[in-house]
């Protein structure tokens, strides 16, 4: 009996020290606040309006300007349920290595442990690795770090670092959605001929 007393205290030691190791969720990334107002952070941005986003039409982007160790990259806000707030940030590191790519992530996996999901391919084109949060709020945060060798317009070569809080994503497109009913789109027919929707 006393054994498994010991057995147990033993246990609930190694849980309070793992739980007290363990870094709080990320809430900024290079200078910027998620869930914070895009306009405190004027002086990271590139001159300009924010850009509707063609995908998530219920978000802004901005631009952010390169700086020390980043190439730039941009930033989401909410246009909706909470006008500027930033859902998203998005970064692209200046030095696109695949050995810096190894570092960051043994960084972080120090830092927050080892990683929920990997976000790379199969054919190791693309490496990558995502942790997931729930802040004091109860928010869902992600955080994903990927380095990328592919070459092209569709892909975005190097390391790139993302901190997105799914909550304020979900909560501006429920907002959208409310605010701009689905009409329902008349049925297309099919077409008699393809000709017309192939390369010539």
């Amino acid at each position: 009996m006393r054994f498994v007393r010991f057995l147990a205290l033993a246990l609930f030691v190694l849980l309070s020290t793992t739980a007290l190791a363990q870094s709080p969720p990320p809430a900024s990334l290079g200078g910027i606040d998620l869930g914070g107002d895009a306009a405190r952070f004027g002086r990271y941005l590139q001159p300009g309006k924010a850009k509707p986003v063609e995908d998530a039409p219920s978000l802004a982007r901005r631009d952010i300007k390169p700086s020390g160790a980043f190439r730039g990259g941009y930033l989401l806000a909410g246009t909706c349920a909470f006008p500027g707030r930033v859902a998203r940030i998005k970064l692209k590191y200046a030095d696109g290595s695949e050995e810096f790519f190894r570092r960051l992530s043994g960084a972080l996996m120090d830092r927050y442990g080892l990683p929920a999901e990997y976000k790379g391919d199969l054919e190791g084109q693309v490496l990558g690795n995502k942790w997931s949060f729930t802040n004091a709020q109860g928010e869902s945060i992600s955080l994903i770090v990927q380095h990328s060798d592919a070459e092209g317009l569709d892909h975005d070569k190097g390391n790139v670092i993302k901190l997105t809080n799914w909550a304020l994503v979900d909560a501006e497109r429920l907002c959208h959605e409310s605010r701009r009913p689905k009409a329902t789109p008349p049925p297309v027919p099919a077409p008699a001929n393809l000709d017309g929707l192939l390369p010539r």
